[in-house]
């Protein structure tokens, strides 16, 4: 009797995991869904920009009124917005990164969060790769030091400073 009982807590150790696990990708699945709402959103407010932009340079031209610095705020508020942008896409991508299942050597697919097998009890050791940044003078995001241009922005980043 021990041993179906035994049997039983296992299979319903598995089935408890298979839960576990589908609920942690629904969570996934949110916050990825609620980040690209937003990214959504941004897209929208530099559509209206460009619009307006636009309208203002149509009149200008019309008016022979340009002045340089008429677009500024303008082309601020698109950097700022595409800053936004480009940060939200790299956070979907992290969570993407974080939902590949990974294996341990015993063939068990492991939780994102494990310290150890479930299956094996062997301690799971995640390479901690150190990358070394730099900040686009442009935009304010962070560059790989080995990068000639920025990722956010596309501005060329000089490798001497």
């Amino acid at each position: 009797m021990s041993n179906l009982r035994e049997k039983f807590d296992k299979r319903f150790a598995k089935v408890q995991d298979g839960i576990d696990k589908g609920r942690e990708k629904i969570e996934i699945v949110k916050e990825k869904s609620t980040l690209s709402d937003e990214m959504d959103d941004y897209q929208l407010k530099k559509t209206n920009l460009l619009l307006e932009m636009g309208e203002l340079l149509y009149t200008k031209l019309r008016n022979n009124t340009i002045v340089e610095n008429d677009f500024d705020d303008y082309k601020n508020q698109i950097i700022d917005i595409d800053k936004n942008i480009y940060d939200l896409s790299m956070k979907i991508k992290e969570i993407e990164s974080l939902k590949n299942d990974t294996t341990c050597e015993c063939g068990s697919i492991l939780n994102p969060n494990a310290k150890f097998c479930a299956e094996c009890g062997k301690k799971i050791e995640i390479e901690d790769i150190q990358v070394e940044y730099k900040i686009c003078y442009k935009c304010n995001s962070e560059v790989d030091v080995e990068s000639n241009y920025c990722s956010c922005c596309g501005f060329k980043i000089d490798n001497n400073l």
